[in-house]
């Protein structure tokens, strides 16, 4: 057999849609990947002629040699190795869990395609110039999202994101406008809302919110104060705006909020920073003098990986502990690391998730939309109880409509919203 190819460049910039980007695996890990991906070059995806054609898995050499047809495009990124091995290693799982009831696993051809490039170069054109796309198409992380809208719309498909959660989702409803593109991952909406939950929860219901404007994580700090006032919480600030934008090397504009934190006496400071950057150290710094006023709790808005970097202090810090998932997530989780070894992500899930989606989809027929026509996705049902995927393969060969026990979410799929998930956030109790 002839050896993987080497993994890609990383991509210089790092999506916004990949929260908790998982460590690479070790050699004997990746070793699993690239032998299961070369093995279903050979084996498994060779079902009534079509081919899995894995550009970032090692089938780059046939698929010079012969056409490619399939019913489902799975797009990856150049780059984030990482998190691609953490969404194959997810995509595996459910392959598995597919074959264990009885089916097969959706032929696919898998595209390699940088971030920022218009996925309509992958497709090609009819004798009208329009573009030949798949009924389904699985996007990248950091995908463009009007992109995507366009290809849907221009090829008559439908696409699933299945690894975007990040703020640029706010704008889908008014790019889908023919709800073509369906969204797989919570937002990070739910995680922000659980952990306003939690700081009223614990009694902390007076709370100025402080970023770096440098910073990522500002994106969430007014998203938080919408919804920490909407559950009956107080934003304290002396200034007109809600959030206190702090650059931590204007030593007068910081010494300035300091009195402020002193004298406004809140229950708890909201960070929307890194753990580690300059804003934190000099807050820290100043929160553990002597003659500190005031010591109050802290919140971060920080993803479960980032919190790792959050170390105990002399006062109770909140932070999340668990990403918004479905009610499958504890069970994937057994699974996962049984199979795997590591414990998973979001991004693992979504690879779950997906291969899950993808049987379901290309399984029966497509059944009729609202308007007459075929679409693949018309199958989910969003209001209907969820059922184990052994029970909704079973509904789809007979034609019925069905909603899967989600692992990543809820599993209530709709065109251009995203599912909902629950979280679980994680005190740090003072040293």
């Amino acid at each position: 057999m002839a050896s993987p190819p080497e993994a890609s460049p990383s991509d210089a910039s790092a999506p916004e849609a990949v929260d908790d980007q998982p460590a690479d695996p070790g050699p004997s890990d990746q070793a699993k990947i690239w032998r299961r991906a070369w093995d279903a070059c050979h084996s498994l995806r060779w079902r009534t002629g079509l081919l899995l054609v894995g550009s970032l898995l090692g089938c780059q050499s046939m698929a010079a040699s012969r056409p490619i047809t399939a019913p489902v495009a799975l797009v990856m990124p150049q780059g984030l190795d990482g998190a691609r091995d953490a969404f194959l290693q997810g995509l595996a799982l459910g392959e598995e869990a597919i074959q264990a009831c009885g089916a097969e696993p959706a032929s696919l051809v898998m595209h390699s395609l940088p971030a920022d490039a218009d996925p309509l170069v992958l497709f090609p054109r009819d004798g009208n110039n329009q573009p030949v796309v798949p009924p389904l198409v699985v996007a990248p992380f950091g995908a463009d999202l009007r992109s995507y809208s366009r290809l849907a719309a221009e090829g008559d498909s439908r696409v699933l994101l299945g690894h975007q959660r990040g703020t640029a989702l706010r704008a889908l409803p008014g790019l889908d406008e023919q709800g073509r593109v369906w969204p797989l991952l919570p937002s990070r909406q739910d995680e922000l809302r659980s952990l306003a939950k939690a700081t009223i929860d614990r009694g902390w219901k007076r709370v100025m919110v402080v970023t770096d404007p440098s910073a990522l994580e500002a994106d969430h700090a007014q998203a938080f104060v919408e919804l920490f006032e909407g559950m009956g919480g107080k934003v304290l600030s002396y200034s007109d705006a809600s959030v206190q934008v702090i650059d931590p090397s204007d030593s007068q504009r910081l010494a300035l909020f300091e009195k402020d934190l002193d004298w406004l006496g809140p229950d708890a400071m909201v960070l929307a920073a890194p753990a580690n950057g300059l804003l934190a150290s000099v807050l820290r710094k100043h929160q553990a003098a002597p003659e500190t006023y005031r010591r109050p709790a802290w919140v971060w808005l920080l993803s479960r990986a980032q919190a790792a970097a959050v170390s105990s202090q002399p006062w109770p810090q909140l932070v999340l502990d668990q990403p918004a998932h479905g009610p499958g997530w504890r069970d994937f989780t057994a699974v996962f690391e049984q199979r795997w070894g590591t414990s998973p992500d979001l991004i693992a899930a979504a690879g779950y998730e997906t291969a899950r989606v993808l049987a379901l989809t290309t399984l029966a027929p497509a059944p009729l939309a609202a308007d007459g026509r075929r679409d693949p996705m018309a199958w989910v049902d969003p209001g209907a109880d969820p059922v184990p995927l052994c029970q909704a393969i079973e509904r789809r060969r007979n034609g019925d409509k069905a909603r899967l026990v989600g692992v990543a979410s809820d599993f209530a799929l709709r065109p251009s919203q995203m599912p909902k998930g629950d979280a679980q956030s994680r005190l740090i109790m003072a040293q």
